[in-house]
């Protein structure tokens, strides 16, 4: 990757825990691997659509915030960004609500100011990711806990991401 002029690593994503069945902790020990070679990192968490509905959300963030950021620096802390993707939302055309992305951003923001130091909590970046688009990017970015956007798919069509990108720099 290095070679290849790489300076991020995406861990976490959705398709690699449910399709290839990665696990938390192993999703932990990529982050951590990934961060003593020297790569910034984009954590990627978000739960299923049942663990929503059935009240385990938060349990699910948890689960996969602890594992992937327990045991890091400030500083590591610092080179990750934490991606909130709802499984649910990815690729589906629905995405979760402006006011549902800043509530599960304030929550991680949270957690992280509850096993970290220095500030770190308030300056890490938190994005939403999942079924982004030209029409709903802006109400994302209004939110005081989103700082940004995961875009997937959209980035695969040029015309969708020229419109989110315009419309995120209004």
């Amino acid at each position: 990757l290095r070679e290849a002029g790489c300076t991020w690593v995406l861990t976490g994503h959705s398709e690699r825990r449910h399709v290839l069945g990665e696990s938390p902790d192993f999703v932990g020990k990529k982050t951590a691997f990934a961060l003593e070679q020297g790569f910034s990192v984009i954590l990627c968490i978000g739960e299923t659509l049942e663990e929503r509905e059935s009240g385990q959300m938060k349990t699910r963030l948890l689960e996969e915030m602890r594992a992937a950021l327990s045991g890091l620096s400030p500083e590591e802390l610092l080179r990750t960004v934490i991606a909130y993707e709802p499984v649910w939302a990815i690729g589906t055309g629905k995405a979760a609500t402006a006011q549902d992305a800043e509530t599960v951003s304030a929550f991680i923001r949270k957690t992280i100011e509850a096993f970290s130091s220095g500030g770190v909590a308030e300056r890490i970046r938190i994005l939403y990711g999942g079924s982004v688009t030209g029409e709903n990017i802006s109400s994302f970015l209004r939110e005081k806990d989103v700082d940004g956007a995961l875009i997937g798919g959209a980035s695969l069509k040029a015309e969708e991401l020229l419109s989110i990108y315009k419309k995120a720099c209004e």
